[in-house]
Formats: C-alpha cells, structure tokens, sequence
C-alpha cells in the first residue's frame, strides 16, 4: 500500500485564510495494530519535527520494499496555529494567543464522555469490548462541532489519534537530556522504546492533572474498567509524551538516532517486517512523575549553573546561582538554589534572563513530592 498523504482543513477564523494539518498515512493494517506519531504540538519544539522528518523517510524505505505489516500515522507538524506565532525572529508556540492556554493541556476527557454510551453493552471478551470502546469514542468525537480554529485541531488530532495502539507525542524541553512521560499503566511495556530511545529519566502518571494530549488515550481504559468491573477492558492503548532533549538539539544526526528508537519499536510491535537488534542497556527506571522536582527562580535577574545535566544531586546540593544585577550592594547579588530532593539533574534553562517563578531545572527523583497538578504549565 502507498502512502496516503491527507490535508484536513481548520476552521477558518478570518476571511481568505485556511490552516490545514498533515497527515502521512502508511499501511493497511493487516495486523490490526495500528500506531500515532506527531511533533510539535508545541510548536517552538523542532527537535521533534525533525524527528518526524527523519522516520517519514524510514517508512518510505519500508513501504517501498513491502515491510509495513500494520497503520502508522505521522502527522510531522501537529500545530500550525502555533507556527505561525513568530514575534521577531523567535517563534514561541507554546500558548495559544487566542486565550486558550497551553496548547497541550485541558484535551478531552474520553470517559466522561463515552460512559452513558456503554451502559449495558459491555461483556467478557476483551477484544469485543476494546472494538465497541473505540467505536464510541469515534462517535463521541464526531459529534463534537468545533466553534474555533484551535477546537477544531483538537478534534482533528484527537480522531486519529483514538484510533491508535500505540500514541507517540513528539516534544522537547528547552535545555534537556532525553527522557518520557508515560503512564504507569504502560510501564514495563514501554520499556523497550526507554531503552532504545536512551532515556534518561522517565516520569509516570496515571492522570497527572493537566489534561495533557497522551493521557487521553491511556486514562480511559484503566477508568471505564474501573465503572464497568464485570466486563473485560485490557489497558488497550499505549500512549506517551517523548521529550527530544533540548530546543537547540536539531541535526540530522541525532533526528535520525530518535526516528531509528521508533522504527525498532514498530519492529518489535509487528508493525514493521524486520529486526530491531537486540535491546540496548537501559540508562534508567521509571518514577513517578509526583517525585520530579520543578524548580522556581526565587527571584528577579539570571541565572549561572553549577550542576551539569546528567549529574545526580542530593537534597540541598546547589545547582545554580540567581544574580539580581539590581541590588544596589554587589555583594549581596548573589543567592543560591538548591536541589530539594535526590536524583537526576535532567532539564535546565537555556536562555538564563529569569523572573520570579519561572522554571530554572528539574531533578527526576523517586521519593513522592506533591500530588494534584504535576506538570509545568
């Protein structure tokens, strides 16, 4: 099967423009299992997209020789509201401007809405019901009628993405090692892409409070097995945000290392005729994303480091240095900042002009910090 290449129009906000998503479609299918890869729904996040760039041309590879056994969909650019928000010469992409936040956060809630729709039609065979679950959120999905140019990229990207067994949303950090966050409903079965990919801490959450994109396609099968705990629901969807290290880590290179991490894992999968090659050491094991440190600047000014990524820290190890070039005496300009829980020192700040609150690095530990909200907004 050639690829099918799709263009899905946005809702029009002004006259004469139109926005569209593309997809690349490749596969019949005939394993039945069928995968999701998109970039950049951040879209200031171009490790990603050229992530995408990268496997589009392994998939060509392989579809050209007759290798593709299952449907993989790769959208390359998942944002083209945000693509455009360029403000000078640097382009941002993160928040929508139109007042709708971050574009990665308060997505659908799949189990609220399919739950009144599968009252009485659930029963004992797992793949009967993982068919009639998919089947109703389509509909559910379908029915929405979006009133705006972002509502209707949601719909859009949720659709597709719905469809899926395994869902890939391709970001990065803004000065970062690799690493994921995943499920613990997926975990161990992810490990294998862990290993492949080199991640370098790994985060899961079941529901880690933000409505993030990847958590709409896991969460539903653990709680509609949950409310419906006489019918036979598996964990039928593996889903996961894959952060590419930093926004300046963009080069062929290292685009075509992170495509080759889901190439294997569509070879281990059956998507792919093929053989990945034995699995590498893992660099790390999973924790809970409520054990990651997000730390604030405590104030105003910029900031020096002291601590390398990759570096494990221990509680009260400082890691950087806050400047306030304002303090009319010198001498006292200076104020540390400390490490408030032991692990990996994995993301800091590349553009280091800070304010008050504004995330200075993160240490991936394995001892419970906070609960609710988990995630960096």
């Amino acid at each position: 099967m050639a690829r099918i290449t799709e263009r899905h129009a946005l809702l029009s906000e002004t006259p004469s423009t139109q926005r569209v998503v593309i997809m690349h479609r490749y596969g019949a299918g005939t394993n039945g299992k069928i995968a999701y890869v998109q970039a950049c729904l951040h879209a200031d996040e171009t490790p990603a997209m050229a992530c995408t760039h990268h496997l589009l041309q392994r998939l060509e590879e392989a579809d050209q020789q007759g290798l593709l056994k299952g449907e993989i969909v790769v959208v390359p650019f998942a944002n083209p509201i945000g693509l455009d928000q360029f403000e000078d010469d640097m382009l941002l992409g993160r928040v929508h401007r139109g007042g709708d936040g971050n574009f990665n956060r308060g997505w659908y809630d799949l189990t609220a809405m399919t739950q009144n729709r599968l009252v009485g039609k659930l029963g004992k065979d797992e793949e009967d019901n993982v068919k009639l679950i998919r089947t109703v959120m389509q509909d559910a999905l379908a029915e929405i009628t979006p009133t705006s140019e972002f509502a209707s990229l949601r719909k859009i990207l949720a659709k597709e993405a719905a469809r899926a067994d395994y869902v890939f949303d391709l970001h990065c950090d803004d000065e970062s090692l690799p690493y994921l966050y995943i499920s613990d409903l997926n975990w161990p079965d992810c490990k294998d892409f862990a290993a492949d990919f080199g991640a370098r801490a790994i985060m899961m959450a079941e529901n880690s409070g933000g409505g993030s994109f990847d958590e709409v396609y896991t969460r539903p099968w653990a709680e509609l097995s949950r409310l419906f705990p006489d019918a036979a629901i598996p964990q039928a969807t593996m889903s996961m945000t894959v952060e590419h290290r930093g926004r300046p880590d963009v080069s062929d290179e290292i685009a075509a290392k992170d495509a080759d991490a889901l190439y294997k894992f569509f070879v281990r999968r059956g998507l792919i005729e093929g053989d990945a090659g034995p699995l590498p050491t893992p660099l790390c094991e999973a924790t809970g994303t409520d054990a990651c440190e997000i730390i604030p600047s405590p104030g105003a000014g910029f900031v020096t480091y002291c601590k390398e990524l990759g570096e494990i820290v221990k509680k009260g190890d400082q890691i950087a240095t806050l400047i306030d070039p304002a303090t009319e005496d010198p001498t006292q300009s200076r104020t540390p900042i400390y490490a408030g829980t032991d692990g990996i020192f994995f993301t800091r700040r590349q553009h280091k002009a800070v304010k008050p609150g504004l995330v200075v690095g993160k240490v991936a530990g394995n001892k419970p910090l906070k609960a609710g909200y988990l995630l960096e907004d």
